[in-house]
């Protein structure tokens, strides 16, 4: 289980550290990353974690605004928010927290809080999903949030409801790492889910959430094979 832990006093944040080494040890590794503070680079780390333990009051990006953003691009990230400041648990529903811990945090709430999270990433993991490779870090979606792939010279662009990432791989290289179907070729240029194909015409492929991708006649034998597929 991948841990981001945000929390800009040096005692509350090694104190949080002995606590998820004293679980690990008696339970699984965790892979952590530690933040003093929010910066543009953390902004863009979140894909590869499973849950955030992030303090509200943060220096420059606050904890909040930084929920807001994690949640507006990953709809299945754990966000535990650890504050002082538990008047601000109401706040914590509009970013669909999965826990608060108060401080000083408390051995045992940690520890009954990475129980929870690490069954939830058990079952989380059993949704297969892929990993894209950006510059040092890597980005995990689940199948079921990709609605299309799109080639951009020398890159692809991986498209979700909420977000467009590109990454320096071929279309073929990425329709290796994923199955088929329902991910089908539709387009020399473009990979789509057919579990997101809400409707076909001519030219272009009708997706949820009011996208679309181009088709071409070239394709059109897969699509129609995948789409059988899903019925089936």
């Amino acid at each position: 289980m991948n841990l981001l832990v945000v929390e800009d006093n040096p005692r509350d944040m090694q104190e949080l550290l002995n606590l998820l080494h004293g679980w690990e040890e008696q339970n699984q590794p965790l892979g952590i990353r530690a933040e003093s503070c929010i910066t543009a680079d953390t902004m863009q780390a979140f894909q590869g974690y499973d849950a955030v333990l992030l303090d509200i009051e943060t220096p420059g990006i606050d904890g909040m605004a930084f929920a807001r953003r994690l949640r507006a691009c990953n709809s299945r990230i754990d966000i535990i928010f650890v504050t002082c400041h538990t008047d601000l648990v109401m706040d914590g529903f509009s970013v669909h927290a999965a826990g608060f811990l108060p401080k000083p945090v408390e051995q045992k709430q940690l520890w009954e809080t990475l129980d929870f999270l690490a069954k939830r990433s058990i079952s989380r993991r059993a949704d297969t999903c892929v990993t894209f490779k950006r510059g040092t870090a890597c980005d995990r979606y689940y199948y079921d949030d990709i609605l299309y792939i799109e080639a951009r010279l020398h890159n692809i662009v991986v498209v979700t409801p909420q977000t467009r990432q590109k990454y320096n791989l071929s279309l073929t290289q990425a329709l290796e790492n994923l199955p088929q179907p329902p991910f089908v070729r539709c387009h020399r240029s473009y990979i789509v889910n057919t579990t997101k194909v809400t409707a076909v015409e001519k030219d272009a492929l009708l997706l949820a959430g009011g996208g679309k991708t181009p088709t071409t006649p070239t394709y059109s034998t897969a699509i129609q094979r995948a789409l059988l597929a899903l019925k089936a």
